[in-house]
Parts: C-alpha cells; structure tokens; sequence
C-alpha cells in the first residue's frame, strides 16, 4: 500500500476442507485471490472515505478542516488498523458500523445544511422582491424569474439548474437596481431644486423683515414668518431645527438702577453677543420682546444648541469686564428645545419657554434644555 508501510487485513477464516480431497495448490491460490480482493476492498473504502473528508463543507458544530483531519483517522483505520476515531475498539477486523453511522449522520446533516440553503435562498430573493415591487413595472419584471426559482428550488432540481436560475434572478433584480437608480436621481434632483427654492425664500426673510431699531436684530413679525419656513424645511428634508431662548437676569432691576441709557447699552451689548456667536448664515437672531432674543439654529441638534447657549451664557459674562461699573452683573438665563417633526412652531416655541423657566428657577445665569420626548 503507497500510503503507509505496514498493512494489517482483517482476519479470514481459512477455506473450510470439503469431503473431497482438495490439493494445496489450489487451497493457496483461492486465499491469494481472497486476500487480493480484500486490499482492493480496503483501499477503495479508504480511499471513500479519505475523500468524502477532503470535501466535505463546513457546518455549525465543525468545520472542514477538522472533519477532513477526521476522516482521514477513519481512512488510516480502514486501510491499516488504526484506532478509531471514535475510540471504539473492535475485537476483530474494522469499526465498520460505527464507521457506518458516522457517514450516515454526517450525510443527513450536509443534506439538512442544503435543503436550508436552498429556502434561505428563496427567502433572500423574496424579499427583495418585497423591497424593489413599488410599482408595477417592476413587480411583473421580478415576477417571472421568481417563480422560476421558486420551483428550482421546492424540486430535487442539480446544483447548476439553481445556479443558473439564481443568475437569470439576480440579472433581473440588477438591472431593476438600476432602472430605479435612473428614476431616483431624477426624484432626487427635483428635490434638491424644491430645497433650493425654499432656502432661498427662507433667507429672503433676513432681508424683507422689520429690524429692531435698538438692538438692531430682527423683530417679532419676520421672526413668526422664519419659524414656519424653518420648520416646513425641516419636515421636508429631516434636518434637525434648534430654538433659542435668551432672556437677561434680573434686567428690569438693572435697567432702573443704572438708566435707561445704560440699559439700552446692555441690551444692544447682548443682542450683539448672540449675533457673533450664532454666526452662520442658517442662523437667526431677533428680539422675541422687552430683554429677550430668540436665537433660531438650522440643522442643528440639540446637544450642539445646548453648547451654542453656553457659550451665549459665558458672552455676556465676559460683558461684566467691558461694560462701565455701574453696568456690571449682567447674566442671562437660555432655554433650549430641539423641534419634534411635524410640531407647530407655537408648541415649539412653548417648550423652550418652560425650559428658559427652568434655568431662571434655578438660579439664572445658566442653560436649561427641553425634554426631547
């Protein structure tokens, strides 16, 4: 044998000696010939099951590289004696039935492992289907080859009949991919045109509302007018929309301490101070009424309009060391609210308010955010 240098055959019982008289000659050549069909015997099993290892597919509880390392303890069994994989130890010849039902449980499994395959398949495609059939041209384009498979795969059908339906499937679902590709990019660019146009109207209100005289930010009436074009943006592209409310501490005590000149100073120092920190052009600031501004901040979260606000808050500090002595201890209070998709603006702008309430309550000086739920 070319694989190993020692072979073992199982035992055979000796020609049983007949009434007649046989001659020894002949008794020998019958056990040569027995013993010759036994090798071939043992080298065709090992070589079954060597092979049978070596291409053999992984499953859940092992993988190839251990069943073909198995089976080849299997084969050196067979072939030459060994110990059996399975540490049964046979009081004469070969582990042939534990042999046997190993490769049949390992059969059933790789079966078992197919037949799942082949519905994983099924359902895979399917579901595409599912997600591509919005419209009925592709729906009846799918439909065909769909069926197909499906009935490739509920019969006994060879491996390259599945192959080669699941080809015809996937060029259909590809080329459907692509269709849709085509009509989305032209969805997409009607969208982005209808963005444009509504940006646009939105930044028009900077330039056609009232300006606030004093403090020289937008008033009231084109703030209402910003909000709802914010907001209709904001439900139509996803993009999350952040209100600002800014109120000064204590102001009215202030403002009759120090004049009116004076306060007018302060206001027109925080309002200017909300301005350079809501900076972009996204961003808009107005007098909401008396010593508030509202600060409105486009695709901005609310975690990001917490940080904006805070550095509002730490801006009018910092006034305390450039205003003149009796100007000093000005602190604002800053509620914040992110708006839910589809809220009114007036719900919006309640929200924020309760949060500016918050900070106030608790102890001014300070940024107090709305519950996002």
């Amino acid at each position: 044998m070319s694989w190993f240098n020692k072979r073992t055959r199982p035992a055979v019982p000796a020609p049983q000696a007949s009434s007649s008289r046989t001659s020894k000659p002949a008794l020998d050549e019958a056990s040569e010939d027995t013993g010759k069909f036994l090798d071939a015997a043992l080298d065709a099993a090992g070589a079954i099951v060597r092979t049978f290892g070596k291409y053999s597919f992984s499953l859940e509880e092992t993988t190839s590289l251990e069943l073909a390392e198995r089976y080849e303890r299997w084969a050196r069994h067979v072939l030459n004696g060994a110990p059996a994989p399975d540490g049964s130890e046979p009081q004469r010849g070969r582990a042939w039935r534990p042999l046997q039902l190993e490769f049949t449980e390992r059969r059933k499994a790789e079966s078992e492992h197919v037949r799942r395959v082949r519905e994983l398949i099924w359902v895979v495609m399917n579901g595409v289907r599912g997600a591509l059939s919005h419209d009925a041209v592709a729906d009846a384009r799918l439909r065909e080859p769909l069926e197909k498979l499906r009935k490739v795969i509920s019969s006994d059908a060879t491996m390259a009949e599945l192959r080669s339906e699941v080809g015809a499937a996937v060029a259909v679902i590809e080329q459907t991919l692509a269709d849709r590709q085509v009509a989305q990019l032209a969805d997409f660019s009607q969208m982005a045109a209808t963005v444009r146009e509504a940006k646009g109207e939105l930044l028009a209100t900077h330039g056609d509302g009232e300006i606030d005289l004093l403090t020289q930010v937008f008033t009231r009436v084109p703030l209402n007018l910003h909000l709802e074009n914010s907001a209709s943006v904001s439900d139509f592209t996803g993009e999350p929309l952040s209100l600002l409310l800014v109120d000064g501490d204590n102001f009215k005590k202030l403002n009759e301490a120090i004049g009116r000149e004076s306060g007018d100073r302060v206001l027109k120092s925080l309002a200017d101070s909300c301005v350079r920190v809501a900076a972009r052009n996204t961003d808009y600031v107005a007098r909401f009424g008396g010593d508030e501004f509202a600060v409105v901040l486009g695709d901005t979260s609310l975690a990001d309009a917490v940080k904006v606000a805070e550095r509002i808050v730490e801006a009018a500090r910092k006034l305390n060391s450039t205003t003149r002595p009796g100007e000093r201890n000005i602190s604002v209070s800053v509620g914040v609210a992110q708006r839910r998709r589809f809220e009114t603006c007036p719900c919006w702008l309640e929200r924020a308010s309760r949060a500016l309430v918050t900070a106030q309550g608790k102890g001014r000086d300070q940024v107090s955010a709305a519950q996002e739920d």
